[in-house]
């Protein structure tokens, strides 16, 4: 079994065994499947609580991927990252379902985190709500039944020196494959 499958399966077991930790989204209802894909993004969030949506890199704009439920499902922000492989994102995400199905708070933004990926240090960001058309569009499908924002963080890779955008002597160069959505 790899590692993204038992990550996964380990979030799902937190998810069923601790329901309770969250009352359900007021209002919200999951939308008609309009597609097979749509169905698919329905199923993992009827079974483990949430999906990973990939978004290929395209004219010059890196790749991103993102949470669809965690706000739903654990009363918690999504979550969207810039600019790496689609396994590791995903490993990413499914890192902050386990957390957030556990019932922890969400995380504070500009904050490092050295317990989310070996190794390097992580932090997160708020997005600004201009930004969610384009980058979270189809989050917006999934929330439609609740006429209201969901709330979203961007989840935030250093440079090799481990600095983040925000800090003296951050490399530039890492900056066409993160764009930084608080603004």
């Amino acid at each position: 079994m790899n590692i993204i499958r038992a990550v996964a399966l380990f979030a799902a077991s937190l998810f069923s065994m601790n329901t309770s930790a969250k009352a359900p989204l007021p209002g919200f209802q999951l939308p008609k499947a309009d597609s097979e894909y749509d169905e698919k993004v329905l199923a993992d969030i009827k079974k483990i609580g949430w999906h990973h949506v990939h978004v290929r890199a395209e004219d010059g704009e890196p790749s991103f991927a993102y949470s669809l439920g965690f706000y739903a499902n654990f009363g918690q922000p999504e979550i969207i990252v810039f600019g790496l492989p689609p396994q590791i994102a995903q490993q990413l995400l499914n890192i902050a379902a386990i957390r957030f199905a556990g019932a922890k708070a969400a995380y504070e933004t500009y904050k490092p985190y050295d317990d989310i990926a070996e190794g390097m240090r992580i932090a997160f960001i708020p997005v600004d709500r201009r930004h969610y058309r384009e980058y979270l569009g189809y989050a917006g499908w999934f929330y439609a039944s609740i006429k209201a924002d969901f709330p979203a963080l961007q989840m935030i890779w250093p440079d090799k020196q481990g600095r983040f955008p925000w800090e003296p002597n951050y490399d530039q160069s890492f900056s066409r494959l993160q764009l930084l959505l608080d603004k």
